[in-house]
């Protein structure tokens, strides 16, 4: 997505858990744990031409990521959500595209 924006940002992850580092260390936890699935349904929602149900998807990735500190993929879940709720299919594929790749980013980064 934007090479300049990190894929983790400690400073971030803290500063949205309100200073709580270990609520900013289960939150994580819980994102990596969730990451595979959310992967594979976000892909699963886009081959079947589901975009109802990929926005929605994109939606809630797009929240978890806003409190986890991860804003390279924040940032590419808020592109891709913001295009398909003005109907913006065409560049859905484009979208998931890049949000795979933020999540592997993610995953291999926080493993």
């Amino acid at each position: 997505m934007n090479a300049i924006m990190k894929v983790i940002d400690q400073d971030l992850a803290l500063q949205r858990a309100g200073g709580n580092a270990q609520l900013a260390a289960e939150l994580f936890g819980m994102l990596l744990q969730e990451l595979p699935q959310q992967r594979s349904a976000i892909q699963a929602a886009l081959a079947a031409g589901d975009y109802p149900a990929l926005q929605h998807l994109v939606h809630k990735l797009n929240g978890s990521a806003t409190y986890c500190g991860v804003p390279a993929l924040k940032a590419a879940a808020d592109s891709l959500e913001s295009r398909l709720k003005r109907g913006e299919t065409a560049q859905a594929a484009a979208g998931v595209a890049c949000i795979v790749e933020e999540i592997d980013r993610v995953m291999r980064q926080g493993a």
